[in-house]
């Protein structure tokens, strides 16, 4: 008596009421995930997809659990799961597996390390471009990225020999999740879906060299597949040589079946092709474009030579030396380059050279009490080469040293050399054709100079 009774709440299940608790209020979605919901929500609808597609769709992103307003990531938004499910013909369980696989590959992959892997593995990155031209370069008539790949230019063997196969995957995943970016930026400015891409693969110079690369494009064909499938609209492979067919027997078991039929094959006659779905201020002047823009190439490796880069600073204290040791770790050796001076007073440089197999070490040069000092060294076998800065003979003053070495393996020296010869061999055929199409032009120039003085000549009919 005096108290007011419980209030007893009612939920309401399969129609009958029955005593229980109050339902949490569902969090109200925040605005900025209403705006990707619908922004989203219209790129998907001008996918152009059906009713039974639209509803696979739906329960492919609820079996993931997945919910509305995630953000436009290229990894659980709408646009990302409509790629998986439709590259696999639309089948939940095969989509599904795909698609859990991915995530515990981006997990492994540790995606958000990436940008931190390539500030730290810059010469990694600059050695594999410098061999593989691999560029993004304008957009095709739909919006879509245009990709160069200059495939017939890379010195395969050499490739292989200077580039491991753990690193050129890191390399493949970095610029992949690039080119992703690309496309999720591009979408967002046209408002429209771009997820695709269009890319022009050029086999000019290829040969059974060209063997050597086949694991590498293994490693990137079954990357693609697993991780970014459905992102390819056209591959057009031109100027491909006699020996294509033999090349492609090779590779053409990694390539998914879907991508696999949007293979087109030109030998020569493709410009025509190319600018169906390219337009011509776009496409590079080189496959008969007018953009004249210059395109990557094979540069060769970059040799930094002592003394062209930052020195290292040094303090070396009176009565005591510093040594400096650089390995080489090639067999078949490589050449060492190096520098070092003084802005005042003096010091003693003493170069050594002591190979895997040498008991001791051998003086390759010796500078006595001098300011400035340089050198190089050939070296014909793995070793380490040392320099050491001495100032024991100066009682009271230390030295304020700066110094530099470096060090290029015969295989990255060879590899240059390799690809100077083969500028140089397609110089000269360059050249050698320009001199036949000029001297074809000055022929037909003359016979229809020829043909209207002629034509003058002849008296007029009545």
């Amino acid at each position: 008596p005096g108290r007011t009774p419980p209030r007893r709440v009612f939920a309401r299940s399969q129609g009958r009421s029955s005593p229980g608790k109050e339902a949490p209020p569902q969090q109200p979605i925040r605005r900025k995930e209403r705006q990707a919901a619908s922004a989203m929500a219209e790129y998907i609808a001008q996918l152009g997809l059906n009713d039974e597609q639209k509803r696979l769709l739906l329960s492919f992103k609820k079996e993931l659990k997945i919910p509305d307003g995630v953000p436009f990531d290229g990894v659980a938004d709408d646009l990302t799961l409509f790629r998986f499910i439709s590259a696999k013909k639309w089948v939940m369980a095969d989509a599904l597996k795909q698609y859990r696989s991915y995530r515990e590959w981006r997990e492994e992959e540790e995606m958000d390390k990436l940008d931190a892997w390539a500030d730290n593995h810059k010469d990694e990155i600059e050695l594999i471009e410098s061999l593989f031209p691999l560029s993004q370069h304008g957009w095709d008539k739909e919006g879509r990225p245009l990709i160069y790949e200059d495939i017939g230019v890379i010195p395969a063997a050499r490739f292989a020999k200077l580039v491991k196969m753990p690193g050129f995957h890191k390399w493949h995943v970095w610029w992949m999740e690039k080119l992703m970016r690309t496309m999720r930026e591009q979408t967002k400015k046209l408002g429209k879906p771009v997820y695709k891409v269009t890319c022009i693969v050029n086999m000019q110079g290829s040969s059974f060299e060209s063997r050597h690369f086949v694991p590498f494009f293994k490693v990137m064909s079954q990357c693609d597949e697993q991780n970014y499938p459905e992102i390819v609209q056209n591959v057009f492979c031109v100027n491909s040589p006699w020996i294509f067919p033999a090349l492609y027997a090779l590779v053409k078991n990694f390539i998914d079946p879907n991508t696999r039929e949007k293979i087109q094959v030109f030998s020569s006659g493709y410009e025509k092709k190319l600018l169906e779905h390219v337009d011509a201020k776009v496409l590079n002047v080189k496959f008969g474009g007018q953009n004249k823009e210059v395109l990557p190439t094979v540069t060769g490796i970059k040799v930094t030579e002592a003394g062209k880069e930052d020195l290292t600073s040094k303090n070396v204290a009176a009565r005591d030396s510093y040594v400096h040791t650089v390995k080489c770790d090639d067999r078949h050796g490589g050449k060492f380059m190096w520098i070092m001076e003084l802005k005042e007073l003096d010091i003693t440089l003493k170069v050594e050279w002591k190979g895997h197999k040498d008991k001791k070490a051998t003086l390759v040069s010796a500078h006595e009490k001098v300011d400035r000092a340089s050198g190089h060294f050939d070296a014909k076998t793995r070793g380490e080469l040392t320099l050491t800065m001495d100032n024991t003979y100066s009682y009271l003053t230390s030295k304020d040293v700066r110094y530099a070495v470096t060090f290029q393996s015969k295989a990255v020296l060879k590899t240059n050399a390799i690809i100077e010869q083969r500028k140089a061999k397609a110089a000269a055929k360059a050249a050698k054709d320009a001199a036949k199409r000029k001297k074809k032009a000055d022929k037909a120039a003359a016979a229809a100079k020829k043909r209207e003085e002629t034509a003058k000549m002849e008296p007029t009919a009545t």
